[in-house]
Order: C-alpha cells, then structure tokens, then sequence
C-alpha cells in the first residue's frame, strides 16, 4: 500500500479511495514513528477536537470498516494489524510517498547527483496534505517536508544550470515554488534559468510574480536584497 501525502492525500494513487474518516486513520498510522499507536491515542487524534475523542467503539468499527476496504496484503495480512494490547499499525510492506522522497533527495544531494534528484521531485505531485484539515497534523512536519522539498529543487536547478540545461532548471525551480511559494532561492534559480536560456521577458515575469508572492507574507512586503541585486544584475547582463 502506497501512501500519498506530496500533494492531495492519496491511497494506492487514488484521491478519495477511502472515506475522510477511513483516510485520517490510515494516515495517523503513517505518519506515527514507533511501535504502532493504541487505541486511546487513535481515539484521540481521530475525534472532532483535543476535547472530543472519538469513541472507543466507533474507533473499532472504523478499523473493521476500513479494513475489509482495503483488503489484505499479498501475504494474506490485514493492512492495518493489531500487535496486542489494543496497539495498532500499519502492515510493514505500507510506504509513503514521503520516505521514498527523503531516500532519493538525501541521496541525490549529498551524490550532486540531478537524476536522483529528479526522481525525487517527480514524487511531488503539489502542495503536501492539500486538502488535510486534521487539527493534529503537525505544523513541525509540514514545514520539514516542504523545506527538503525546496532544497532537493533549489540542488537540481543548480546542477542543471552548471550542466547547460536552463528549460531543466527552470523546471526543478517550479515544481519547490509549487510547494513553497516564498521561497526566494528558488525564484532566483528560476530568474537565473530564465536568464540562461536568453529569456529576459521571462526574468521580468520570474520577478513580478516573486515580488507579489512575497508581498503577501514579508513585514516589510519587500524580496530579500539577493533576489533584489541578482534581478537588477541579470537585466544589465
């Protein structure tokens, strides 16, 4: 089982294939580092708020349903198994979309090497938990997940315009700022791809739309003097 988080919550690729509850459990347990989670910590991650823990025996109702759903592993164990003592976790075959970007970008940044970063962020499919209202998702994480994202697209744009290949580049630039949209070091990668491939129109646009992007969320509404000097440099080159 194949779980998606790089963009709209997936299950085997698919949006929507369990119920909201069904997929804010198969996620809890995805997400949970440890030996499996007990029933009084899914019951309280899977109820309404902090105050409102989902009752115990709609949680077990919830994993039986959820369960017969997802059908059996291929050899033959339930997806979602319990390991006794009312402790739950997902079948160890289960995988998320995560883990494998965090192997492939680790590797491909500390190697320099652009098609393993490349694989990687062909793993990200948009804005990571897009459409995940859970109030216990961790603000920590997401904002770890959408910093290595921006990395791992801040090396390959770099390795690609050290390599010659501006259009690839400008690609790696795009797919972190779909994640990131303030995150200036990859508009300066684009403004510098844009600029490789003799596309001074495209740096002007690269530009303004940083500055409208930034404007929504700096004190001061202003682009950081890097993406200010490098802009105004490229136009005189």
């Amino acid at each position: 089982m194949q779980i998606g988080i790089l963009g709209p919550l997936t299950v085997n690729g698919q949006p929507g294939a369990l119920l909201p509850a069904q997929s804010q459990l198969i996620l809890a347990l995805a997400l949970h580092d440890g030996p499996g989670m007990t029933n009084r910590q899914l019951c309280h991650l899977l109820g309404a708020d902090p105050d409102h823990p989902r009752p115990a025996d709609s949680l077990r109702q919830l994993i039986v349903r959820t369960r017969r759903q997802l059908g059996r592993a291929a050899d033959g164990r339930e997806w979602i198994e319990h390991l006794g003592y009312g402790r739950y976790a997902l079948h160890p075959s289960a995988r998320t979309d995560w883990r494998e970007f965090g192997v492939k970008a680790s590797q491909g940044i500390a190697d320099r090497n652009a098609g393993l970063l490349a694989e990687a962020l062909g793993i990200v499919r948009g804005q990571p938990f897009t459409g995940c209202y859970y109030w216990w998702l961790d603000a920590a994480l997401i904002e770890t997940i959408g910093a290595r994202i921006v990395a791992a697209a801040a090396a390959l744009s770099e390795l690609e315009l050290a390599g010659g290949n501006p259009a690839a580049a400008a690609r790696a630039a795009r797919t972190g700022l779909a994640t990131d949209a303030v995150a200036e070091q990859l508009w300066r990668s684009l403004m510098r791809a844009e600029h490789a491939a003799g596309n001074r129109n495209g740096v002007r646009e690269t530009w303004t739309r940083c500055v409208a992007a930034v404007a929504e969320v700096a004190a001061d509404g202003q682009p950081e003097p890097a993406t200010t000097d490098l802009y105004h440099r490229l136009l005189r080159d």
